[in-house]
């Protein structure tokens, strides 16, 4: 009984004992931190006096679409400030940064009972008005006269540190009005009627987007300054770019004092450049084809013992000028700023519709329509012995013992020498022919008997059509290269045979093209010793150029 006793004092004296080291172990635990899910990312991007921070590697969604365990709230903290966002969130916008310095952002999840999250943390340096206070644009080109001014930048506005996309600009001029205008991707603007000899003040306004450490900002932003113009005086001379255009138009001294009294000028077709007419201050009136001024320049050929010459006389509507005359946006300025009061054009001649048609309505811009068909006159002609002895081919014109036929003009007698005879017409230089204007080009040809085209003459019953800029022995009188093309050759029927027929050959693949050469080839090169018994005879008539 004595054990027995002894037995149950020592069992609960240990019981005793365990129990009390097993709230001495659970001592440690007591106090313990719960923390909600946090956000898997944290990615900052930079904005103008904001940030955007990104909190999901799944990208920008909807909260509703975020799980994170029993987190409900998002908390943003930086300096002494707190932002709560009551729902979670795959990104934030952070706005009312306005130093330029470093934030620290530090961003929380909650649980329903006030748990944070372990924190994201990003540092991050806004983009801010006193930073853009420091930035600079390029400085423009300037082309001033004493009473305008072209400001250009021909390399652009946007650079390393930033990304143009529009400007204003706003002026005063001598009247005291306040002029303005508003620009896109292309910056070049005008500014006209002030003072001469006086600085000019224009207020300008860049929409551009900052770049920082290689990256764009998030936001567009303006940044503002002054550009200040100096004006030449009115005796200030300037270099013409056309001066004997000018001379012909009476210019005798290149001041705006010198052509003050000039209100209309006249530029022939092949004229290189308008610019010249940026320094007239009293411009009115704009001819720009050629009138009674100018005549069609001459082009002189001289090669393998051969001279001739093409050219010369009045324009004819079926040529333009080769490539387009440059100068079109200084056209443009006069016309916006209503400078010009009449401008006289021929449609697809310089390059210039785009900018005058919509003057066209107004009678600012008074068209000369071309008529429907131009016949060539033989000033065009020109020897194929220049080119080749090989494209020989005696030429009468006019055509003493022509055969008889109705409304026959411009009659050519062709007689080939050799086995390429080539009959040419060509444009002077600087010239080429208006395909868009004139799409078709058509003559009258009057073939020899069948008798004389048998046998290895056979071929001479065909025409071959040959289109080009220049003639190969002549390079350089085309700015343009060679762009060549060609029609097939053709033979002409035997029922045309010793009757006037009408060829047409379609021009449309010279669209686009600086085509100035035109050679008709007889027979079509059959390479054979051409040496017939007796003459073969070809009339060509009533080469011209159709509309249709």
């Amino acid at each position: 009984m004595r054990n027995i006793i002894l037995l149950s004092i020592l069992v609960f004296a240990t019981f005793m004992w365990s129990c009390e080291g097993m709230y001495e172990k659970q001592e440690q635990y007591e106090g313990e931190i719960v923390y909600p899910a946090k956000y898997d990312t944290i990615i900052g991007h930079i904005g103008f006096e904001r940030v955007e921070i990104d909190l999901m590697k799944a990208g920008r969604i909807p909260s509703s679409q975020i799980k994170l365990g029993k987190a409900e709230i998002t908390r943003i903290e930086y300096d002494d400030q707190i932002i709560t966002i009551d729902s979670l969130v795959s990104w934030v916008n952070i706005t009312g940064l306005t130093q330029s310095k470093l934030y620290r952002f530090k961003i929380y999840t909650i649980d329903k009972f006030g748990n944070e999250s372990v924190p994201l943390e990003i540092a991050l340096i806004p983009f801010t008005s006193s930073d853009l206070a420091n930035y600079a644009v390029t400085p423009p080109q300037i082309l001033a006269s004493p009473s305008a001014a072209v400001i250009n930048w021909p390399n652009g506005i946007s650079s390393v540190l930033m990304n143009y996309y529009g400007l204003k600009f706003q002026y005063t001029d001598k009247n005291g009005e306040v002029q303005s205008g508003e620009r896109g991707e292309n910056s070049r603007f005008f500014i006209g009627n002030v003072e001469a000899g006086e600085p000019v003040a224009i207020d300008m306004e860049y929409k551009i987007v900052p770049i920082v450490n290689r990256q764009p900002i998030l936001d567009t932003v303006v940044f503002e300054n002054v550009l200040n113009v100096n004006m030449p005086t009115s005796s200030s001379e300037f270099a013409p770019s056309e001066r004997n255009i000018l001379e012909a138009n009476g210019v005798t001294t290149f001041s705006a004092d010198g052509v003050s009294d000039i209100t209309e000028l006249v530029y022939p077709i092949h004229a290189n450049s308008l610019q010249d007419m940026f320094y007239f201050p009293n411009l009115e009136t704009l001819d720009l084809t050629g009138g009674d001024l100018f005549t069609l320049p001459e082009l002189q050929y001289d090669n393998r013992g051969f001279q001739d010459v093409v050219g010369g006389g009045e324009f004819e509507p079926f040529m333009r000028k080769a490539g387009n005359v440059s100068g079109g946006n200084t056209l443009k300025d006069f016309l916006e700023a209503g400078i010009l009061t009449k401008v006289y054009y021929r449609p697809n001649t310089m390059g210039l519709d785009d900018i005058l048609m919509p003057y066209v309505e107004s009678g600012v811009v008074e068209l000369i329509e071309n008529p429907d068909e131009v016949l060539v006159g033989n000033q065009f002609e020109v020897s194929g012995l220049l080119q080749d002895g090989n494209w020989a081919l005696d030429v009468i014109y006019p055509a003493p013992d022509a055969p008889a036929g109705e409304g026959l003009e411009n009659i050519y007698k062709l007689i080939p020498r050799k086995t390429s005879a080539s009959f040419v017409l060509a444009l002077p230089k600087g010239y080429q022919l208006n395909a868009e204007e004139y799409k078709y080009l058509k003559m009258m040809v009057y073939m020899p008997p069948k008798s004389q085209l048998t046998g290895e003459y056979a071929n001479f019953q065909r025409l071959w059509p040959r289109f080009m800029n220049n003639m190969w022995a002549f390079g350089d009188n085309s700015n343009f290269g060679q762009e060549y093309w060609e029609r097939d050759r053709f033979t002409m029927p035997d029922s045309s045979l010793e009757n006037w027929t009408e060829v047409t050959i379609d021009m449309s693949e010279s669209v686009g093209k600086h085509t100035r050469v035109f050679v008709i080839n007889i027979g079509g090169e059959p390479w054979i010793d051409y040496n017939p018994e007796e003459d073969i005879v070809y009339y060509f008539a009533n080469i011209r150029f159709t509309k249709e």
